[in-house]
């Protein structure tokens, strides 16, 4: 199963439009290269905020109850508040975070830094 981020929209989104239904809690996937191709041909390539969004819609496994075809571009565009945008952009940037590649971890401590520090002549204080 993939990678999922679940949080809490701050202000919702209303489906059925006009029914004053609000849906908060979402959770979402990271994101795709396959959902970026598709959000180009449906969009083309306009703006990074309208193809993020479109990438955003495809990539909510689950926002509420709204059923999973309904969450598109489209509803996002017209019931997204840009503070909940960014709310589900944090998501995603937290699922980045945990996809990451780890850093190799730091070589031991008591090892020589460089070849040349076993080399090093002892200092005068030290040699007596």
């Amino acid at each position: 199963m993939a990678m999922t981020e679940k949080d809490t929209l701050l202000y919702g989104v209303e489906y059925p439009a006009g029914s004053g239904q609000m849906h908060y809690d979402f959770e979402l996937r990271l994101p795709t290269v396959g959902d970026n191709i598709v959000a180009i041909e449906e969009l083309g390539v306009g703006s990074n905020l309208r193809l993020n969004t479109a990438m955003l819609a495809r990539a909510l496994v689950r926002l509420g109850d709204i059923p999973s075809e309904a969450i598109t571009y489209e509803l996002l565009d017209k019931e997204l508040v840009d503070d909940d945008y960014d709310v589900l952009a944090t998501a995603r940037d937290r699922l980045k975070k945990k996809r990451m590649r780890p850093k190799p971890s730091l070589p031991a401590s008591d090892s020589p830094s460089s070849p040349s520090a076993s080399t090093v002549s002892p200092s005068p204080e030290s040699a007596s």
